[in-house]
């Protein structure tokens, strides 16, 4: 059942727009020092830690079933992996601006999936409106530009934006159609088991420990692991399990124009107008997709 968000469901929606959209700031900083598949390992073990600390605290424990830990693999595949490490790549080519901006399809990807698999989510004449303009504001963001080189890592990086945006939508619509578990239980086995997957490739791909790193980037890995991807990720369970995530979707309203004003005024990345005539163009697809009332889903 869904619930109709309360004032707690709101300031936890606002927790998410904050730590997700200072994201892109902090991994610009952190790629300085790590190559994208270590920085992800990172990120996820210090997620995983804080809230394995905080799980235990409370009294909780990790399911002892297999297939809670089969869906923990899909959960972390969907929603950490290929996503984050996406991300920390395209940041090497693109702006964290920019990266920030094409996060903004994730709602018209998650209203084409929320479609099919998830009950009371159906599209609508609104919907289908806001879906076309999204695409619309999709296609300002890249820029007709990029097309003219298919070589151009650029363009490459857009793809891979576009690619985590649809990753993160399948994983939401994935998490509201698993049984009732604890969101906080959820996200501490999701993460462990991201961590677990990826620290063998890190090793073999980076050899980690060889880099030359910063004081500066690891502060960075830190805030991204704590605020962004373990408090972040418990935050995300509560509200898809709450208020589904046509809900959560809302959070790219925000996310993307804070990300943009971080990149252009604290690391004083290139601004460009189609830059905002996209992101206006694609809130306006979210608007347009929106009902006008909410009610409590039974």
């Amino acid at each position: 059942m869904l619930q109709k968000p309360s004032p707690r469901h709101w300031v936890l929606l606002t927790y998410l727009c904050i730590a997700w959209g200072f994201s892109f700031l902090l991994i610009a900083v952190a790629l300085d020092s790590f190559p994208p598949v270590t920085l992800v390992t990172l990120r996820l073990l210090v997620g995983a830690g804080i809230l394995y600390l905080i799980m235990r605290r409370q009294g909780l424990s990790l399911p002892r079933e297999r297939r809670w830990w089969g869906y923990f693999v899909l959960l972390s595949i969907m929603g950490n992996l290929i996503p984050f490490t996406l991300i920390s790549w395209a940041e090497v080519h693109i702006s964290s601006g920019q990266a920030g901006l094409l996060m903004a399809l994730m709602p018209i990807s998650t209203m084409l999936l929320a479609h099919y698999f998830v009950a009371h989510e159906q599209l609508t004449p609104r919907r289908v409106a806001g879906v076309v303009a999204g695409f619309v504001g999709v296609g300002i963001l890249v820029g007709g530009d990029s097309f003219t080189d298919f070589d151009g890592p650029a363009l490459w990086a857009q793809v891979a934006m576009v690619v985590a945006t649809f990753s993160y939508s399948v994983n939401a619509v994935y998490a509201k159609r698993l049984p009732p578990l604890n969101g906080l239980v959820m996200a501490t086995g999701s993460l462990m088991v991201g961590a677990l997957i990826n620290l063998p490739i890190a090793l073999m791909v980076d050899q980690p420990w060889q880099l030359q790193t910063s004081s500066g980037a690891w502060m960075a890995v830190i805030a991204l692991g704590f605020f962004s991807t373990g408090l972040a990720t418990w935050v995300y369970f509560q509200l898809v399990s709450d208020c589904g995530p046509s809900f959560l979707a809302i959070t790219n309203y925000i996310i993307p124009a804070l990300s943009f004003a971080v990149g252009a005024f604290l690391l004083s990345e290139p601004v460009s107008v189609w830059q905002f005539v996209g992101l206006v163009v694609i809130c306006s697809g979210i608007a347009i997709s929106q009902p006008r009332h909410r009610r409590t889903v039974h």
